[in-house]
């Protein structure tokens, strides 16, 4: 465990943190493992998949600095330090969107994500944050330019989901496609982000006959700080979340839970429901396999093979989706029904305009002014 006590903490006359504590920050497990009360105080307050994605991104930064980095800095000590180097940054940024011996590019938003977890980091550690510097900064926007920016998740609106309940439900001894369904419908309905959804429990319902349902979300990321916030429930997604807990005989805990099968072949086998909860990233498998049914049932995807191939297959069409595709979907649905922004905004818990206004641009296109032109009858 590193102490960072009086004479390892960042010294403005050196220029760096003492070699001792840098060197145990990138040749230990990682820089969670640490007795440093500015982290460990940090880490109490995080979300648990905030916490994730500071190892794994500390983890790439660590790994790329001890071996890729010695092409341009043989001497450990210019890239085993901290505060880290702007130069040594811009090396790493140029590496991760371009990708290099084997390793594929990473796409600008999750460079951005290394470059956040870097910050908090030297910020944690009162080191200067290298990520500021004017070099790094225009190295992204250099490296980026003409993208297009960050990629959006394709938008599962209301009626997709509604195709997908028909298709997901249709075998009532389904009990994922019941779950998945379920899912599908709090997601669309709440707005919620992959990690309030799965952290959704029991005692965070609140069931009304005939009128939906209340759902409270959990603070999360940057949320930690909001109370939870009550959410509304259309009368067929409550009925769909009661008809699956039901089947399940959730009473307690997590309401979306995973499933493992028994190990029985054929007739034998039997999905059992586990007090575990989905995981975020399982929102996205959840989503894309549902898109993927979709498309087989309307005919547009065609999939053969054994049960893997054609699990693949179905992940490969529906890879523009993602658990976000429900948040995004949502907010047009909302738009296109006339809903005010202030209002959108309250409904997915957003403070921020512009990430709606990224949401509805392609939307609005297609049911803008040249849109009703064409639309009207206009000569072609």
């Amino acid at each position: 465990m590193i102490a960072l006590e009086p004479g390892g903490r960042f010294d403005p006359a050196l220029g760096r943190l003492p070699s001792a504590v840098a060197h145990a920050l990138f040749r230990g497990d990682d820089w969670l493992a640490t007795s440093s009360l500015s982290i460990t105080t940090a880490l109490e307050a995080a979300a648990s998949n905030t916490r994730i994605a500071w190892a794994c991104d500390w983890a790439v930064f660590r790994t790329w600095a001890l071996g890729r980095a010695a092409a341009w800095y043989p001497d450990e000590r210019d890239r085993i330090r901290l505060p880290t180097q702007p130069e040594l940054l811009v090396r790493f940024v140029t590496d991760m969107l371009g990708g290099y011996d084997g390793e594929p590019a990473r796409a600008r938003a999750t460079v951005q994500r290394y470059l956040c977890t870097l910050s908090t980091l030297h910020r944690l550690l009162d080191a200067p944050d290298p990520t500021k510097a004017p070099m790094v900064r225009n190295t992204v926007k250099a490296k980026t330019r003409g993208s297009g920016g960050q990629d959006q998740a394709a938008p599962l609106r209301w009626a997709d989901v509604l195709a997908a309940l028909a298709v997901l439900t249709r075998d009532p001894g389904d009990l994922k496609g019941l779950r998945d369904a379920a899912l599908l419908a709090v997601g669309h309905n709440t707005m919620a982000r992959r990690a309030e959804l799965v952290a959704i429990n029991v005692a965070d319902l609140e069931f009304a006959d005939g009128d939906g349902a209340l759902v409270l979300l959990r603070p999360t990321k940057q949320r930690l700080e909001a109370e939870p916030e009550p959410r509304y429930l259309a009368p067929l997604t409550a009925e769909l979340l009661r008809t699956w807990m039901a089947r399940g005989n959730i009473q307690a805990g997590p309401v979306f839970t995973r499933l493992r099968s028994n190990g029985g072949r054929g007739p034998a086998a039997v999905l059992l429901i586990t007090a575990q909860s989905l995981s975020a990233p399982e929102v996205n498998t959840v989503v894309k396999l549902a898109v993927a049914r979709i498309a087989i049932e309307n005919g547009t995807l065609d999939v053969t093979g054994d049960r893997r191939e054609v699990r693949r297959a179905m992940l490969r069409h529906a890879a523009a989706f993602s658990g976000h595709s429900l948040r995004v979907g949502a907010a047009q649905d909302l738009a296109a029904a006339g809903v005010s922004t202030a209002g959108i905004l309250q409904a997915g818990g957003w403070k921020d305009e512009r990430m709606i206004r990224r949401y509805l641009r392609k939307l609005r296109a297609r049911e803008g002014g040249m849109a009703q032109f064409f639309g009207a009858g206009a000569p072609a």
